[in-house]
């Protein structure tokens, strides 16, 4: 005796578009997981590791989600950055008092093992104009991507903005 079988599309969709969701929350997650592993580092004291985070969305034609960090450097230290001159800015409180009175960088400099406060990055004579060294690319997030897509048995298609 032959069986009929009926299938609804509201239900499928619905059905189908859930799925979508449990897996696209999963493999945020562990894109996360593993990104925040591997932004810790010796000279981050561990702020960009926790600021670190995912979203999905609906959209008509499926989910969507993202990971990644709203700090103004996460993308230097994922793509990283070439050398440049750093000057200060004119905040409040951040002047040195007496002959020149102008706004100072202030950081925590490793090598002096204290707080400075210089008008500038000091910087050797052949690198004149130049004042952070640069960095190497960390690209914590994209091959924390990759990792997890190569676990789950898929591809990462890259393009350009």
């Amino acid at each position: 005796m032959p069986t009929k079988v009926r299938l609804h599309r509201a239900e499928i969709y619905v059905g189908s578009h859930q799925a979508a969701q449990r897996l696209m929350r999963q493999l945020l997650y562990e894109v996360e997981f593993l990104a925040k592993i591997r932004a810790r580092g010796p000279y981050s004291a561990n702020i960009l590791s926790t600021s670190i985070r995912s979203e999905s969305h609906n959209v008509p034609s499926g989910v969507t989600g993202r990971v990644g960090s709203s700090l103004p450097y996460a993308s230097s230290v994922e793509g990283g950055a070439k050398v440049h001159p750093i000057f200060p800015k004119a905040l409040k409180g951040v002047y040195r008092f007496g002959e020149h009175r102008r706004p100072q960088l202030k950081f925590f400099w490793r090598k002096a093992g204290r707080v400075v406060l210089v008008p500038h990055i000091p910087i050797s004579p052949h690198t004149i104009g130049r004042s952070h060294p640069g960095q190497k690319a960390k690209r914590y997030l994209e091959s924390s991507l990759r990792d997890v897509a190569h676990r789950h048995r898929m591809r990462v298609v890259t393009f350009d903005l």
